[in-house]
């Protein structure tokens, strides 16, 4: 059986400690938790239980925001 993913946006702000600036990249994954991980994995916090970027989103969350106008680019990344 071959489930379909879910996508998470990790946006970024202007702070040069970020992975990116003012951007965002998708992970794929099964859920928020696992995303997150995946995320970390790749960027570790700087700061003890604090991602290393500005939000979190789910993909509905997302699609209902203006996210998508301002991050009007591609992902910087997508991760898998």
């Amino acid at each position: 059986m071959n489930k379909e993913r879910n996508r998470f946006y990790f946006t970024f702000g202007s702070d040069l400690g970020f992975p990116y600036q003012d951007t965002y990249l998708i992970v794929i994954a099964d859920c928020k938790g696992e995303a997150m991980t995946k995320f970390q994995k790749k960027y570790p916090n700087r700061h003890k239980d604090c991602l290393n970027c500005a939000f979190v989103y789910n993909e509905e969350e997302w699609n209902g925001s203006l996210n998508q106008e301002y991050y009007s680019e591609e992902p910087a990344e997508i991760i898998e």
